[in-house]
């Protein structure tokens, strides 16, 4: 057989400081290394060929280089930023509380420093972006709940590598609370922290006032007449709860609709504008679907529960719309506050109002009631502590975490938010010491809402998460201030723009 050679180039390294004189090019017999295919089989053989070679006279060229000594490294603290204000924790109350922790664990450790950087609500997204975008992160975000984790997506660390490597103990943490921020793709992106289930506040003096009972004290239970317990038994009891100047409730005849100065009812504020229709069938409160695709605006559940909310304030009156909402609670900070709400749906993070409701009015919790499919499903928001991607210290961040959620620090962060603890230790003393506080409140019920969470959060991302919202805002904006009645046909306008934001998103992220 033919063999077949390949010639192997032999590589001359040259030193940088090594100057090439001059070459004269002078025939030369050399030894190189070759590959020869004989029979099929490749073999290394070296052999003796004349070629002309180049040969250079080298001059050394010596440069002298000046040493540069070294930066001295940094030997301070690091110094850890934790951001507040994606949830509660802003009050200037609340701010003392973070205060005393972070001179706590200043005084006991060199090696890291805290920080407390406190935002107002309104502002958390402009502020946050901004630090990310000066390459200044925080280190951890607390206290931030599900919808926090979902305006900024996949901007979060998986904080399962750190509890593996500490073999940290998961197991201290009640039920589902550690499955809430548990993301498919993403990881572990919080340390359980607390909960706020919701229900209803109820003004108890208006109640007496009117003669009125009182919502159920349990979840399940019948209301005082042995009726079933549902919005529709709701509605009915706040009709009586609602009064003009004249003293008329809205279930007279001779009631003035148009001199209300106390309404029975504020329908399922300071949230989402869909959550509430998670109560009137069996789709997301998110206004879409859960794999994200299609939206959900024009389905039978949405188009009864937006069919209600207008009929709650335009109709039957026992709800204030949005202008008499401005004037009648704007001096008191929450609606509750005013003194002229006797019902309220809403978590327990309104805890911060307790103090000065209790100075007002004697109120109360009950139970949430049935929707029209028989089902109880309670809103749920869930707080935890996350460390940005972004962040630069997120070893360090871990253990400033660590120490937040040991029990002395943990029991002092539940008490500053008003929260029903994840922790199985502190929840079981948790109703003890709340009603130590504030005697003759039904804190047991708080409890109970954990067994009726939403099956997905309403506050779950979806892609473009803040147009989404934007869009389910302005429609019940309308509705609210009735510059629109029309509810099928904005339900109608908000399916076709919240569709074309889900398919744009799609499109860009297949």
């Amino acid at each position: 057989m033919k063999s077949k050679i390949w010639i192997i180039a032999t590589v001359l390294l040259v030193a940088s400081m090594v100057l090439a004189a001059c070459a004269t090019p002078t025939p030369e017999k050399i030894i190189e290394t070759v590959v020869v295919e004989k029979e099929g089989q490749t073999i290394i053989e070296t052999v003796e060929v004349e070629k002309i070679v180049e040969k250079t006279v080298e001059v050394e060229k010596v440069v002298e280089v000046t040493a540069v000594p070294e930066a001295p490294a940094d030997t301070g603290p690091v110094k850890i930023v934790i951001f507040v204000g994606f949830g509660t924790g802003t009050s200037p109350e609340q701010q003392a509380v973070h205060k005393t922790i972070q001179d706590a664990y200043n005084s006991t450790h060199t090696d890291i420093q805290i920080e407390f950087l406190t935002t107002p609500w309104a502002e958390r997204i402009t502020k946050y972006s901004t630090m990310l975008a000066a390459d200044q992160p925080p280190d951890i975000m607390l206290p931030i709940g599900v919808g926090g984790l979902s305006e900024f997506y996949k901007g979060w660390k998986d904080l399962t590598p750190y509890i593996q490597a500490d073999n940290y103990d998961m197991t201290r943490y009640a039920g589902a609370t550690t499955e809430i921020h548990n993301y498919p793709g993403q990881g572990l992106l919080g340390l359980p922290l607390c909960v706020y289930p919701s229900f209803i506040y109820y003004n108890q003096d208006i109640f007496d006032a009117a003669g009125v009972d009182y919502p159920p004290a349990n979840f399940g239970d019948a209301y005082a007449d042995g009726d079933a317990w549902t919005y529709d038994k709701l509605f009915e009891i706040a009709k009586l709860v609602t009064l003009d100047a004249n003293g008329n409730n809205a279930a007279s005849p001779a009631f003035d609709t148009e001199n209300i100065v106390q309404f029975g009812w504020n329908g399922w504020d300071w949230g989402n504008a869909g959550d509430f229709t998670i109560h009137f069938g069996d789709e997301p409160g998110t206004g879409v679907s859960a794999d994200g695709k299609t939206a959900l605006m024009t389905t039978p559940q949405y188009v009864t529960a937006y069919t209600i909310l207008k009929d709650n304030v335009w109709t039957d009156h026992i709800r204030a719309n949005g202008e008499q909402a401005g004037a009648f609670y704007a001096s008191a900070g929450d609606p509750m506050g005013s003194g002229m709400v006797a019902m309220w749906e809403i978590h327990s993070w309104m805890g911060y109002a307790y103090p000065a409701w209790t100075e007002k009015f004697t109120w109360n919790v009950g139970a949430l009631p049935a929707g029209p499919n028989g089902k109880i499903v309670a809103m749920i928001d869930a707080d935890t502590a996350v460390i940005p991607a972004s962040s630069k210290h997120p070893q360090e961040a871990w253990e400033v975490m660590k120490w937040l959620f040991e029990q002395p620090q943990y029991d002092q962060l539940i008490a500053n938010y008003t929260c029903l603890p994840a922790d199985t230790v502190s929840l079981a003393s948790w109703v003890d010491t709340m009603s130590a506080k504030y005697p003759g409140v039904n804190f047991p019920v708080l409890v109970q809402g954990m067994d009726y969470i939403e099956a997905v959060n309403h506050e779950s991302w979806k892609p473009n998460y803040a147009r989404v919202n934007a869009v389910m805002d302005t429609m019940k904006g309308e509705i609210m201030a009735g510059t629109n009645l029309d509810v099928e046909a904005l339900l109608q306008q908000a399916n076709t723009d919240i569709q074309a934001l889900l398919d744009e998103y799609w499109a860009a992220n297949p």
